[in-house]
């Protein structure tokens, strides 16, 4: 409960001011649980061009700032922001705005929001008697301690007639810790709102001086789409590289520059080709790795190994190989039937095997031969074949396996049909559970990280089709699976699994 030093009155108008260098999630945390408390209607973010307590760290210009902060606002519809201090000749002040504010909405009460080290040196700011005067001071006081921030809202109730309201802080997360972290190669996942994070990564806000010119070369050579896909790979690579312990700055530069050749000519792709074979397809990633050395000054073997490896795998790779493979398969713009299988599983083996062997089978399925790099991967990892999507249809097996389902088969299609790549078959006792077979697949398959496009005859439940997109999950009454016994028209003689696979 929020500590009241006064009558609060009615509340309208939240000002949070703050150089958002940059925004993160513990700013709209607490913009949130102060609406909330107070009953604000809505929050002005003014973002600052000059603080007049504090020099702004490099790492992000004005305008990119105030993308950020756009960014990370515009999915609240509470959330304003305001550009005000931004635009105004020399140093922002806070008297200053909350009067063009005051001006700007006469018939509403202002709350500004403050820090406990703002309230503490509020007598020394800009006439801090006018502020008073203007509006509310709501301020955040850090859980577990005690900067005197209730003798200080005294004082200034009694001094300057300030009407101020203390509230628990709901976050300690700063903006230094958030730069810290870019500049070190960390992830910064969960500390800022996932489109903020992603247009710093695009942008390369906060980076070390040498990775900004490694950024500014790629723009000129990759198209917008492919530096939004090479943004990507760059938080993914982060991410997984503090998950499974790869060396962060090769990571960055690696991810940062795996596609660095995408866009060179075919005959200096050629070129560049010393593996076997020379497809062209996948040959950006060898010619990338000479590409990085001769166009962008990269020397260490490892980077240049891992930008190599990065579309075909091999036998032998290294952890940081590994994640900037994966990196480049499940980084969040993929939506690829499978993808969110990988990304679920439990080590990074795990990822690989099932990511090299969901490539093999994309590729085979479509005719195309398969780089032999890709198979020595998948065998050196102790792989085998698994056809595309044969874990996830085994997950659904075993959903309808602990619903009592019976006759429960699983048919890979991909090679005879284009319907889809599995058929799963199985049979309920009674319209009553074929339905309740249906119903629990929609229940868990968002936890499978699948979803179901299309549902047809749920209403008679005597033949019940889910249709999953790379997989048909047919649910039969015992009357019905024996009359049309689906099975012997796609049965050979090696793509039928039984399940449980055990019995």
């Amino acid at each position: 409960m929020p500590r009241l030093f006064y009558n609060m009155g009615m509340k309208k108008i939240g000002v949070f001011g703050g150089s958002f260098h940059p925004v993160h999630n513990g700013h709209i945390a607490l913009a949130k649980h102060t609406a909330e408390a107070l009953g604000i209607d809505r929050v002005l973010f003014v973002i600052d061009r000059i603080p007049p307590h504090k020099t702004l760290a490099e790492g992000a210009t004005d305008a990119e700032r105030l993308d950020i902060l756009r960014l990370a606002t515009e999915d609240d519809p509470t959330f304003e922001v305001e550009t005000m201090e931004l635009s105004r000749e020399g140093t922002s002040y806070t008297v200053d705005t909350l009067r063009e504010l005051s001006e700007r909405y006469p018939d509403s009460e202002l709350y500004f929001f403050m820090g406990s080290d703002m309230l503490n040196s509020f007598t020394t700011w800009r006439m801090p008697e006018t502020i008073a005067t203007l509006a509310t001071l709501v301020c955040t006081v850090r859980t577990g301690q005690n900067g005197g921030e209730e003798e200080t809202a005294k004082d200034l109730l009694a001094r300057y007639g300030a009407k101020v309201i203390l509230l628990d802080e709901v976050s300690p997360l700063s903006s230094t810790q958030v730069r810290n972290r870019i500049h070190e190669a960390k992830p910064i996942t969960g500390m800022i709102p996932d489109k903020a994070a992603h247009y710093i990564y695009l942008h390369g806000c906060y980076q070390p001086k040498e990775i900004h010119a490694y950024y500014d070369r790629l723009k000129k050579e990759l198209k917008p789409e492919r530096m939004e896909h090479t943004a990507y790979v760059l938080e993914t690579a982060l991410s997984l590289a503090e998950r499974f312990g790869a060396d962060p700055e090769k990571t960055r530069i690696a991810a940062l520059l795996h596609d660095c050749a995408k866009y060179l000519p075919k005959e200096k792709l050629l070129s560049y080709a010393d593996t076997e074979p020379a497809m062209i397809p996948v040959l950006h990633a060898p010619a990338g790795a000479d590409y990085a050395r001769e166009a962008y000054g990269v020397t260490d073997p490892e980077i240049l190994n891992a930008i190599r490896l990065h579309t075909t795998g091999d036998a032998g790779m290294t952890l940081l190989d590994k994640v900037v493979y994966l990196a480049d398969m499940i980084e969040p713009s993929r939506s690829y039937e499978g993808v969110e299988t990988i990304r679920r599983a439990g080590s990074l083996d795990d990822m690989m095997r099932l990511a090299l062997s969901r490539s093999i089978w994309y590729i085979k399925d479509r005719g195309n031969p398969i780089h032999p790099a890709t198979l020595r991967a998948l065998q050196a990892l102790g792989g085998t074949m698994e056809r595309y999507g044969e874990h996830d249809v085994l997950a659904i097996c075993e959903v309808l396996y602990n619903k009592k389902a019976s006759d429960i088969l699983a048919l890979h299609i991909g090679d005879k049909t284009i319907i889809a790549d599995w058929f799963v078959v199985a049979s309920g006792t009674s319209v009553t559970h074929v339905r309740a077979l249906c119903d629990e697949l929609e229940e868990k398959s968002a936890e499978l990280g699948l979803e179901i496009r299309r549902k047809e005859g749920y209403e008679d439940a005597r033949w019940i089709v889910l249709d999953y997109g790379f997989a048909l999950v047919h649910l039969f009454h015992p009357e019905e699976r024996a009359y049309y016994n689906i099975e012997r028209l796609w049965e050979g003689d090696d793509n039928l699994i039984r399940y449980p696979v055990s019995e």
